[in-house]
């Protein structure tokens, strides 16, 4: 009797960790779907971000440089500043370095504007490729939620942008620096809103 009685028990203990595993999991979902206003913020803010970096007036590298770095600057603060807002999601730590790509990567930019047009470029190139390899790892680490896709294309953008930066293709009032990591913010930024739009239907 003894040992059918601790058997019994055990699986008692057994199903009540599961189940209180299982409600903890579903606090964690809901507390996180309850913050779906701050993916929105940041969306808002990259797509800001990304808008003033494609209108960069393409009156000298000089300028252009120094805006942009700006821009990417504190495009990651937000972008760190907010992860610590919602450390449940599981893309937590990937978004985190993200940010502080983008931080470092804008301060590099500003106080190094004066080292040439093609110098700065690929330091605009090599901030873009190690944003989207992140971005893509992010990608991968959130795929269960729904709306995953958006930070893959993001991602690949980013590649494609860093690419594209590399290949130091002849540039023209339109076609600048700041144009192309413009554009690889706007999609980031609006990757963030989808997500931030998904979150708000699944919590209603």
């Amino acid at each position: 009797m003894g040992a059918a009685h601790a058997g019994i028990l055990a699986r008692r203990s057994t199903m009540s960790g599961v189940s209180t595993s299982g409600t903890d999991h579903q606090h964690r979902a809901a507390s996180l779907r309850s913050k779906w206003g701050w993916f929105l913020a940041l969306g808002m803010t990259l797509v800001s971000a990304g808008v003033l970096a494609v209108a960069l007036p393409a009156v000298s590298t000089f300028a252009a440089s120094v805006v942009l770095g700006i821009v990417l600057a504190l495009a990651g603060a937000v972008k760190m500043l907010q992860s610590l807002q919602v450390k449940e999601w599981s893309g937590f730590i990937w978004q985190e370095l993200t940010g502080a790509v983008e931080l470092v990567g804008g301060i590099l930019i500003y106080f190094n504007p004066l080292k040439g047009a093609l110098a700065i470029t690929l330091v605009i190139a090599l901030v873009f490729l190690v944003q989207g390899i992140l971005q893509v790892a992010l990608a991968v680490q959130v795929r269960k939620q729904a709306g995953w896709q958006w930070f893959g294309v993001s991602g690949l953008v980013a590649l494609v942008a860093s690419a594209t930066l590399a290949l130091k293709l002849p540039y023209t009032s339109i076609y600048t620096p700041g144009t192309i990591a413009g554009i690889s913010l706007l999609v980031a930024g609006g990757a963030y809103i989808a997500i931030a739009l998904t979150m708000r239907r699944a919590g209603s």
